[in-house]
């Protein structure tokens, strides 16, 4: 099987899936069967498989969406974020100690309905990149398969309405070789600059210690004559008290 076919086939059977399991979800909520005045494990026993089933669904469904559709991966890895929080939100809420069981079941249903609004708003984004996927992702999958079966790719034909984008992604790769050529030079000046600086520490470090040598050798030698010239002032002192005496 080609692997575009593949690709898009998995999608579908997926996202018909997570249709399915949030339709049965938000049934279980508006029937009754789930509802806020369930003790919490009873509350969880009941939803844990719908719920499971749907947070993983929402992961896999993520990942061909952002295959498929990778202009829009800002809205999907935040529309993701808030379905699949809610899900742990509710789990969480209904496992956590309380000295008021039943207020922690109240919340933790209130999380599960906000996250199933949160889930059929994804519903929508994924119904969308499913029927309406990247033209440009479309030929690259068509690209891989010729490749891998040994064809020889000779034209890349793309829709008029995606040359800009083609172009601007060719510039900016350009533009990111340029800036990454740029970087390594400067980064070679840098260490180069660091290297003489190295090099002057070292000899700089080495003229002061024979400075401070010299100028500690000179006070010594200064303070040796000036005792000695103190002793010989004051043997001349006493020779001349002995005279007057």
């Amino acid at each position: 099987m080609k692997v575009s076919v593949m690709i898009r086939e998995e999608f579908s059977k997926l996202s018909k899936e997570f249709e399915e399991t949030l339709q049965h979800l938000a049934t279980d909520i508006t029937a009754g069967v789930l509802f806020e005045r369930l003790p919490p494990m009873d509350l969880w026993k009941k939803a844990e498989v719908s719920v499971t089933r749907l947070k993983d669904l929402t992961e896999s469904c993520k990942d061909f969406m952002l295959i498929l559709k990778p202009e829009r991966a800002v809205t999907i890895e935040q529309k993701f974020g808030v379905v699949v929080q809610g899900l742990t939100n509710f789990r969480e809420i209904l496992f956590q100690n309380s000295a008021e069981p039943l207020a922690n079941s109240r919340l933790a249903f209130e999380q599960l309905r906000g996250a199933v609004m949160d889930a059929s708003d994804f519903l929508l984004l994924v119904r969308d990149v499913r029927d309406n996927p990247s033209p440009v992702i479309v030929e690259v999958l068509r690209l891989r398969e010729v490749l891998e079966a040994g064809g020889t790719v000779v034209t890349i034909e793309a829709p008029e309405s995606i040359q800009p984008m083609l172009e601007r992604l060719a510039r900016n790769i350009e533009g990111l070789r340029d800036a990454l050529a740029v970087l390594e030079r400067a980064v070679r000046d840098v260490r180069e600059r660091m290297r003489v600086l190295q090099d002057d520490s070292v000899r700089f470090g080495s003229s002061s210690e024979m400075v401070q040598k010299k100028e500690t050798v000179k006070e010594d030698s200064t303070s040796q004559t000036q005792q000695s010239q103190a002793e010989q002032a004051k043997k001349g002192q006493l020779s001349l008290s002995q005279f007057k005496n």
